[in-house]
């Protein structure tokens, strides 16, 4: 066993052993594995590999993980998709998190549904943004009064760092560059990703109408002006109170109506969550001008 002396900062000399393992492990570190993972193969603790690295002048290798999508900073309709669904279910944040001994900053994106094609279509656009897939998580909720829920989640600093420099909090805006464009299909594609989240489709004795809701009232008012760049006329924002969550004391809303209106969101806009889109599409379809020719709404749809 190989043995060094050493002398103590009070002049007195003392013997070490050095492991065997010494070069071994040097070698693995060098050819790219994880000091944890080199501790699990040679049955060695995590702390044990630490300080051979650490005697050896082997300077520890960052573990923040590139973005493999050199240009996801570039404004695509994908981008756009994922401002618009962090406006509403989305989250981003960073914390502790706790694993046996260990403690370690995370930094966190995900989001949280119960429709698996909303949560499909956040991971495809994902992955064209950042190269990068995240982790499928799905929750089957023993109460039948409450939905299951599909969860998808990355942990990854420099992905996080990118969407937490933008105003998702509470009182979400809409980031400046969606604002400033001119390009239909990043309006259109923002849109989508916001429907997705916070939209919803009623159906009433009186008609449909496609509303949003929020307690960012200057968000909301973004939105009606995105819209009003496609043709959508919207109505003013109502508001109402929350009683069962204090921290929400007043949500904002407001709608859309008309037939016209309809058929532009479902050509321009329209949903990724198929129980929503099809909920609309029944309405018009039940409308006497179209129940009697479905050919006349696929019509409307691509003259519009």
């Amino acid at each position: 066993m190989p043995v060094v002396w050493r002398t103590r900062s009070d002049g007195v000399k003392q013997r070490f052993n050095l492991s065997p393992l010494r070069s071994e492990i040097i070698k693995l570190y060098l050819d790219g594995l994880s000091s944890r993972k080199i501790g699990g193969k040679l049955n060695l603790s995590h702390v044990r590999i630490l300080k051979i690295l650490k005697s050896e002048n082997l300077a520890r290798r960052k573990l923040i993980k590139p973005i493999l999508n050199k240009n996801y900073k570039n404004l695509t309709p994908e981008r756009a998709y994922l401002f618009g669904v962090m406006c509403g279910d989305g989250c981003v944040f960073s914390g502790t998190e706790y694993k046996d001994r260990w403690s370690f900053k995370s930094h966190i994106v995900y989001l949280s549904v119960k429709d698996k094609d909303f949560l499909d279509e956040f991971v495809k656009n994902f992955i064209m943004v950042y190269g990068v897939k995240p982790n499928i998580y799905y929750r089957d909720r023993k109460n039948n009064k409450w939905s299951n829920i599909w969860t998808a989640r990355v942990n990854r600093k420099l992905i996080y760092e990118d969407l937490a420099k933008y105003n998702f909090a509470k009182f979400w805006t809409i980031p400046d560059e969606v604002m400033n464009s001119l390009d239909k299909n990043i309006i259109c594609s923002f849109l989508r990703g916001i429907y997705d989240s916070e939209g919803s489709v009623s159906l009433g004795s009186r008609g449909a109408s496609i509303s949003i809701c929020s307690v960012s009232k200057s968000g909301l008012e973004q939105i009606r002006t995105l819209l009003s760049r496609i043709n959508i006329k919207s109505s003013h924002l109502g508001q109402y109170a929350v009683r069962d969550h204090p921290e929400k004391s007043i949500c904002y809303y407001f709608t859309i109506t008309h037939l016209n209106n309809y058929l532009i969101f479902l050509k321009e806009i329209g949903f990724s969550i198929k129980r929503k889109e099809k909920q609309l599409l029944s309405y018009i379809k039940n409308l006497k001008r179209y129940s009697s020719s479905p050919s006349n709404l696929k019509t409307s749809l691509l003259n519009i």
